[in-house]
């Protein structure tokens, strides 16, 4: 009996269509062929979620791997966020949820990202004239682009892969995930409750720091240019813990904090 080599080399195999496989070269169709089945499943149920979740109707619905190619996109500049001072975690695979997409710019008066929605990702820059709000367990906010708002109350994951821009109050509120800016960042009042964490990789300018559980991760960078503030949130509205009723707060003023 010949070598290996020699088997494939036998008259007639690939005229018979028979096809002779390192054991090599089956591991790997066999992993390739998994991982083809585990996209499908997810994919699948993807389409679930989309289905029964509110839709933007200047966004569509699109599939996992869309979304994976958006975000591949900029690998390169994920992998080097986070090397510097600012603590920053980036990961595609976290990224990749059941996505609505806009294809270009979006100008909106407000923006409201419901609990138990789909991720929302903007191919283009964001410009809302009042608040966003992402309430808990809504989908992801990933914008390729530049965002601006004058209000911002998050309790998920935004992205920003250019500037952001919030002329009044950012507000985070969720010891689990971030609000990460690859770009610059400029900010009227940042607001981090239950050690939400604000990763600004670019050049910072933020007017009032509020930190109400007095350690909030990358505070003590930020508050080398921007000393931490005597100010907390205003008892009228409620505990700086409620993002609900910090976000109720912000539609009819145009901060939370207590007077000086």
């Amino acid at each position: 009996m010949g070598s290996f080599k020699d088997l494939v080399k036998l008259r007639g195999l690939k005229e018979a269509g028979l096809v002779v496989q390192t054991a090599s070269e089956q591991a790997q169709g066999k992993r390739e062929d998994e991982l083809r089945k585990q996209r499908e499943t997810q994919e699948a149920a993807a389409r679930g979620v989309l289905a029964n979740a509110p839709r933007y109707p200047w966004a569509r619905a699109a599939t996992l791997a869309e979304a994976r190619g958006l975000l591949d996109e900029h690998q390169m500049a994920f992998s080097i966020a986070g090397r510097g001072e600012v603590e920053a975690v980036i990961d595609i695979d976290a990224l990749v949820e059941p996505p609505q997409i806009a294809d270009g710019d979006v100008s909106l008066d407000e923006l409201i990202l419901p609990s138990e929605g789909s991720a929302l990702y903007v191919r283009g820059d964001l410009a809302i004239g009042k608040r966003i709000v992402q309430r808990a367990r809504a989908g992801l906010l990933i914008v390729f682009g530049a965002l601006r708002a004058h209000h911002v109350v998050t309790s998920g994951r935004i992205l920003v892969t250019g500037d952001l821009e919030v002329t009044g109050t950012l507000y985070g509120n969720s010891t689990n995930h971030a609000t990460i800016v690859l770009g610059a960042a400029r900010i009227g009042t940042l607001i981090s409750a239950k050690h939400h964490l604000f990763s600004l990789l670019g050049a910072v300018s933020i007017g009032e720091l509020v930190d109400p559980d007095g350690d909030a991760p990358n505070f003590s960078i930020f508050a080398r240019s921007t000393p931490r503030s005597s100010r907390s949130i205003d008892p009228m509205i409620g505990d700086a813990h409620d993002a609900a009723a910090i976000a109720v707060a912000l539609t009819g003023r145009d901060d939370v904090l207590s007077s000086r």
